[in-house]
């Protein structure tokens, strides 16, 4: 499985910096699922609010539902929560803790091949907490 982070669902959807080479990353990996937090339905639809035109939100909209399709999103359950509260360093923000903590978990069930983010606080706490992590770039 592959986990995406906000970071990186939001340049599946906004053309950004490196938006090209995750698409291709992920084009180069069909037989890996994605996987990410349940909270990357807020997240991701609220930074795409911020980055997009009005009129152009139906689009964008129909975009992320349709991104959503792919994702299988994990829950935030007590488990997830209590597990954010710990992971390091203490400078980790707490949304991400939560991507961490639910990468952690799938990590501990043998169940996820790599880590992406495109946010260098995370990809260092990740790497540092055992996952490999990677940032598809141009």
């Amino acid at each position: 499985m592959i986990y995406l982070d906000s970071a990186a669902a939001v340049k599946l959807i906004h053309a950004e910096a490196h938006s090209a080479a995750l698409r291709r990353y992920l084009d180069e990996r069909p037989e890996l699922d994605w996987v990410s937090s349940a909270l990357l339905e807020v997240e991701t639809f609220r930074a795409l609010a911020r980055a997009t035109p009005p009129a152009e939100m139906p689009i964008v909209i129909n975009d992320f539902h349709t991104l959503l399709d792919f994702v299988d999103r994990i829950e935030i359950d007590a488990g997830i929560r209590i597990f954010a509260q710990t992971v390091n360093p203490p400078t980790v923000r707490s949304l991400d803790a939560i991507h961490l903590a639910t990468g952690l978990r799938l990590h501990d069930q043998a169940r996820l091949t790599v880590f992406v983010t495109y946010d260098k606080r995370l990809a260092d706490a990740a790497a540092a907490a055992g996952l490999t992590v990677e940032m598809p770039t141009d």
